[in-house]
């Protein structure tokens, strides 16, 4: 098997996966590999890259959709809450990237419901803000409430529908302002 940046970039998806973000590591994701950690600088240039490419990675069904901005950041928080600590891996990759996904689009897609561009640019930042700060905030909640014996993440319940319902108002507060638009 010969290594190669999508090979990294899976495996390191993988272990985000298995193991959450903070044993996301250069030494572990070598040791999954079987290299030299130093074997993987040479395709990628630092952990901050790679929680990046892991990030476009797990996004990449948002990149085709072109759907208003509200049904988008739904498909966001649906893409993402199973996915053990993408939200902080989001969070991370969007301060390093702000054209991650969806937030390449978003703006355009406010400026066609009649935003202005410097306030459709702003409102991007607030809806990727909150969307990611959100669904981190979901997924940690769920990853205290574990059950301790199993590990199962709770997904249903009052607590999970509660959470919904604060995703949605904040998507409505945020992209239903009309005061904003130009």
């Amino acid at each position: 098997m010969s290594l190669s940046p999508a090979l990294i970039t899976e495996t390191a998806r993988s272990l985000l996966i298995r193991y959450g973000l903070p044993d996301v590591s250069m030494r572990r994701l070598a040791k999954e590999l079987g290299v030299a950690p130093g074997a993987l600088y040479y395709h990628v240039s630092s952990k901050q890259e790679l929680l990046t490419q892991v990030a476009q990675a797990i996004l990449v069904p948002l990149r085709a959709e072109r759907t208003d901005p509200r049904t988008l950041m739904l498909r966001l928080r649906e893409l993402m809450l199973p996915l053990r600590d993408s939200g902080d891996l989001l969070l991370l990759a969007y301060a390093l990237d702000p054209q991650l996904p969806p937030a390449h689009v978003l703006p355009a897609q406010l400026r066609a419901q009649g935003w202005g561009e410097g306030d459709a640019a702003r409102a991007t930042a607030a809806v990727m803000r909150f969307a990611l700060g959100a669904i981190a905030t979901e997924q940690n909640q769920r990853l205290l409430n574990a059950d301790q014996n199993t590990g199962e993440m709770p997904g249903e319940g009052p607590q999970a529908v509660e959470a919904e319902q604060i995703y949605l108002h904040g998507l409505e507060a945020l992209l239903g302002g009309a005061s904003l638009r130009a």
